[in-house]
C-alpha cells in the first residue's frame, strides 16, 4: 500500500537547513555551493584555504541575510569536525551534509607508480579522501533532523570502480592518470556510503554518492588531454562541474526520497554497469 510523502524541501519548509559542503572553494565544491544557495539552504563552505572559503559564502546567491559561512581547517582533524558542525547546527538544523573534499596527487600531471608512492603521501590521501568524510558525518547525524529531509552526498569516483590503470605507458584501458591511492580511497569512501546508508536508515538520513569520471577542474588541469583519454568515454568529453553539482541537488532532493545506499554516476557513459 502506498503512502502519502508529507516530507518538505528546505526551500518549502517554514524553517531554514543548513548544508556543509567540504572542499566547498575547489573547482566542483564552490559549484555546488552556488547550487545549493539558490535551493534555500543556509551553505556553510569548508576548506582548508580560510580566504578561499570566505571569499566563496561571501559571492553565494541570497547572502543579505549573512546566513552562509566561510569554515577553514584540517578536516582530517576529529576537533574541527566538530567545531564545523557546531558552527553549522547554530544556523539551523543540518539538512545537508556533501563531502566534496578530496586529493589526487599527480607528479606534473602524469601518474605516480604506486611503488613510488610514500607512506606520507598513502596516509594524506586516505586521512583526506576517507577518514575526514567519515569524522563529519560522525559529527553531523545527529543534528540532521529525522523526518526523511536530511541528507549526506559523498563525492565518489569511476576510480572507485574501475581502479587506477596500469602503467602511464599501458596499452589496456582504463587510463587514468590518478595514483592507486586514490583509487582505493574512493572504493573505501563508495562501501562507506553504502555501509552509512544503512546505519542511518532507522533515522531516515539517506546516504548516497555522485561518482564523476573525468571533470574540468583545477585537479585535471596539468593533465594533458589525449585520445586515450577521451576515447573511453562515450559523449567524448569532460564533464562540467555544473553537472556534477546538479546530481548532488537531485539526490538531495525529494525526487531522491526513496534512494539510498547508491551510487549516481556522471561520466559520460564510460562506465555503465
Amino acid at each position: 500500500m502506498s503512502q502519502l510523502n508529507t516530507d518538505v524541501h528546505p526551500r518549502e519548509a517554514a524553517d531554514l537547513r543548513t548544508a556543509i559542503v567540504t572542499g566547498g572553494a575547489g573547482g566542483i565544491g564552490k559549484v555546488i555551493c552556488a547550487r545549493l544557495a539558490e535551493e534555500g539552504y543556509a551553505v556553510v563552505v569548508a576548506d582548508i584555504d580560510p580566504a578561499a572559503a570566505a571569499a566563496t559564502a561571501a559571492a553565494l546567491p541570497g547572502n543579505e541575510d549573512g546566513n552562509h559561512r566561510g569554515f577553514a581547517g584540517d578536516l582530517t582533524d576529529s576537533a574541527i569536525n566538530k567545531a564545523l558542525v557546531a558552527e553549522a547546527a547554530d544556523i539551523a538544523p543540518i539538512g545537508l551534509v556533501v563531502n566534496a573534499v578530496g586529493i589526487s596527487p599527480k607528479r606534473s600531471g602524469a601518474k605516480i607508480p604506486f611503488f613510488e608512492l610514500g607512506d606520507e603521501q598513502w596516509h594524506q590521501v586516505m586521512a583526506i579522501n576517507v577518514a575526514a568524510p567519515f569524522f563529519l558525518i560522525r559529527e553531523a547525524f545527529m543534528h540532521m533532523p529525522a523526518d526523511g529531509t536530511a541528507s549526506i552526498v559523498n563525492l565518489l569516483s569511476i576510480a572507485g570502480k574501475v581502479g587506477t590503470g596500469g602503467p602511464a605507458e599501458a596499452v589496456f584501458a582504463p587510463h587514468l592518470p590518478s595514483t592507486v591511492a586514490y583509487g582505493a580511497s574512493k572504493a573505501a569512501l563508495q562501501n562507506l556510503t553504502m555501509s552509512l546508508s544503512h546505519e542511518l536508515a532507522d533515522r531516515r538520513i539517506r546516504v548516497n554518492g555522485v561518482a564523476p569520471g573525468f571533470v574540468q577542474t583545477q585537479m585535471m588541469a596539468d593533465v594533458p588531454v589525449d585520445g586515450r583519454l577521451l576515447n573511453q568515454v562515450p559523449m567524448r568529453r569532460f564533464a562540467r562541474p555544473e553537472e556534477i553539482a546538479d546530481a548532488v541537488v537531485f539526490l538531495a532532493s525529494p525526487r531522491a526520497g526513496y534512494i539510498t545506499g547508491t551510487s549516481l554516476d556522471v561520466n559520460g557513459g564510460w562506465h555503465t554497469c
